[in-house]
């Protein structure tokens, strides 16, 4: 009835750090440098491309993560949950 469910693909430690040197250096790998990673890597280009948008999205959270961090130590942390800190009560004046 329904696909199969794909095999969550197990990188070796020095897979590992050959992904994340390379994404250091720049966060999109694409076409032709996808294909040497991978092949290099003995994996496929689907599991590199996967591995590099997970990562970017981790990235991602640990920028916002640490940036609400460093607002919270000034004091300008807008509470979780609450995208406009600025809440309007002219109702209320």
């Amino acid at each position: 009835p329904g696909k199969a469910k794909r095999v969550r693909t197990i990188f070796t430690s020095d897979q590992l750090a050959r992904l994340e040197k390379e994404f250091s250096r720049q966060q999109y790998l694409v076409g032709t440098e996808r294909g040497l990673l991978a092949s290099s890597l003995h994996l496929t280009e689907e599991q590199v491309k996967v591995w590099f948008q997970n990562r970017r999205i981790k990235w991602r959270k640990q920028s916002l993560e640490q940036q609400q961090a460093k607002l919270a130590k000034m004091g300008l942390a807008t509470p979780q949950g609450s995208p406009d800190s600025q809440s309007h009560h002219s109702e209320e004046d």
